[in-house]
């Protein structure tokens, strides 16, 4: 898509605002600042309503604008995959993590893996494996807020990513988990706001008569889009276990996602934690059957009025739309959501490699440091990080979702297996989690400097006995569908075979799910692990057959 031809002075307006708001909030939160605990973790004193619209603003990233649409337009009923998942993957962090991480009253992902198996070793390949999933999730959302910018002013997309960087370095800097916790709640209102409203005058002008509600609002369009795409909702357009994958990214990516689950440990108890999960959970579906809507107009649009937008320019899909069916005012809201959807989630991801960084690398390697000087460091180590990040966005990936999805790749099979096991079976230790970690998250971190970095052809790539089954649309997806098997596997086995953790780090069990007493059989049993290894190698299997179904 080519950049408007004069500046889109409306919209640009409005997104200056946004960004001097996220800075005054930050000045303003500053205050409450007086120790590390406050600024990694607003002193564990957000409540749930509070909580639940700062992990939306997550959530909610610059995928939601201009990823998800893209994908949808190309990937047809694939896009429903990834936006289900995503949404009932909240649901698994509800009932398998969040309640039990806030009792354990960690900073951080890696201090909880950490603490939970008793190693220093754990926490530094957690830091490494967090950075890793942090860059790669920053690249793509910094992208997008390039792309606004090149939309807004013509000028190219990296004059945008540094800009958004740089503020959003800034007020991470200054303001700590509190200026986060409130850049966030302002963000997701405007987020929500932004997209509900253009899309709904969209869906009204395609002649939707339910346009009122834009997660519904297209039914009537169903019939003219069958007879028009028949195939858009097939299901089968790809092998299932694309599907498989998709979910285990999005289920156990999102519980080992560091910047989000560092959100639980911001809250008052395990019962604000578990309430502000809901409320998440309610309004990311809302907000992603409304992408939905946005991505099924798209491709209404171009088949009914003829209209021929480029693969390259899918990114740029609802500004497209916006534009060219609800008109300018609408467009700026558009904008001004977008950049708020950007800054949220940058923000978090700063937070969380800032933490890592300070906390838990230089706090365990300099273990007599006192808080008030790992405090001064870490105003020094967001700066350092925020200029670094920019640094790597300037090469950014081709398409934002991609970068986004083999980052939750990499965080289910590094952080969200031993982050699960560790709460559910007293029997993982160290060196289960140590094998399960490293292995899985290689697998799945190769593969993609492989396919995502150097573009090799997934069917190429040199992994013995699986590399051929990747193939197809989206064949590099089925990574997940191996990587997280087999961290699960090693976790469960090797843990079997070596020595039983302490009394001390099995307790630690007990006390997240809230008992007071300590019963050694009690998460010990041997159905959890049993089950985890015959699933994981029914998933890997089944990506070995129905080769000759589907298009290579």
């Amino acid at each position: 898509m080519e950049p408007r031809g004069e500046v889109f002075v409306l919209g640009l307006i409005l997104s200056i605002v946004v960004l001097l708001i996220s800075i005054f909030i930050s000045v303003w939160a500053r205050r409450f600042t007086r120790n590390l605990g406050d600024y990694y973790v607003a002193g564990r004193s957000i409540g749930a309503i509070n909580n639940g619209l700062a992990m939306v603003s997550l959530a909610l990233s610059l995928t939601t604008f201009i990823g998800l649409t893209a994908l949808i337009i190309e990937g047809l009923y694939v896009a429903v995959a990834v936006y289900a998942a995503f949404t009932a993957a909240f649901i698994g962090l509800l009932l398998l993590a969040a309640p039990f991480l806030r009792r354990h009253k960690s900073f951080t992902t890696m201090a909880f893996i950490s603490e939970r198996y008793g190693s220093n070793t754990l926490r530094y390949i957690s830091v490494v494996v967090m950075m890793i999933v942090s860059v790669l999730y920053l690249a793509g959302n910094l992208k997008g807020i390039g792309i606004v910018f090149y939309f807004l002013l013509g000028v190219p997309e990296v004059v945008g990513i540094v800009v958004g960087g740089l503020v959003v370095t800034l007020y991470v800097t200054l303001g700590g988990m509190y200026g986060v916790t409130y850049n966030q709640t302002f963000q997701t209102i405007v987020l929500l706001f932004c997209l509900m409203f253009p899309v709904a005058i969209v869906l009204r002008t395609l002649g939707a008569s339910g346009w009122a509600f834009p997660p519904l609002g297209y039914g009537d369009m169903v019939p003219l889009m069958t007879q028009t795409v028949p195939h858009y909702f097939w299901a089968m357009v790809v092998h299932p276990v694309v599907y498989i994958a998709i979910f285990l990214g999005s289920f156990f990516g999102i519980i080992g996602l560091p910047h989000f689950v560092m959100r639980f440990f911001t809250v008052r108890d395990a019962k604000e934690a578990r309430w502000s999960t809901v409320l998440c959970v309610f309004l990311v579906g809302l907000v992603n059957t409304t992408v939905y809507a946005t991505g099924f107009a798209a491709v209404y649009y171009m088949q009914t009025q003829a209209v021929d937008i480029p693969t390259a320019a899918y990114d740029y899909v609802v500004f497209i739309l916006v534009e060219a069916l609800a008109g300018e005012g609408w467009l700026a809201l558009a904008v001004a959501g977008s950049v708020a959807a950007g800054l949220s989630t940058v923000a978090g991801l700063l937070m969380i490699m800032g933490a890592g960084l300070i906390h838990d690398l230089y706090g365990a390697l300099k273990p007599e440091v006192d808080d008030e000087k790992k405090l001064k460091l870490s105003y020094g180590a967001m700066l350092v990080v925020g200029i670094l990040v920019i640094l790597f966005s300037l090469n950014p990936p081709e398409f934002i979702l991609e970068a986004i999805m083999w980052a939750f790749g990499i965080a289910a099979a590094g952080l969200g297996v031993p982050i699960v096991m560790g709460i559910w079976w007293k029997r993982t230790n160290k060196y289960g989690v140590g094998a399960g970690m490293v292995v899985g998250s290689l697998i799945a971190f190769i593969s993609w400097i492989m396919i995502g970095y150097m573009g090799m052809d997934p069917v190429e790539i040199p992994f013995p006995i699986f590399a051929k089954y990747f193939y197809g649309p989206l064949g590099w997806i089925k990574v997940t569908a191996i990587a997280v098997p087999i961290s699960f596997i090693l976790t469960v086995v090797v843990s079997w075979l070596t020595p039983a953790p302490g009394e001390e780090l099995q307790r630690q069990v007990d006390e997240m799910h809230g008992w007071s007493d300590y019963d050694p059989k009690r998460y010990n049993g041997k159905g959890l692990p049993i089950t985890v290894i015959v699933l994981s190698i029914v998933v890997m299997w089944f990506m070995t057959t129905l080769y000759d179904m589907f298009p290579k």
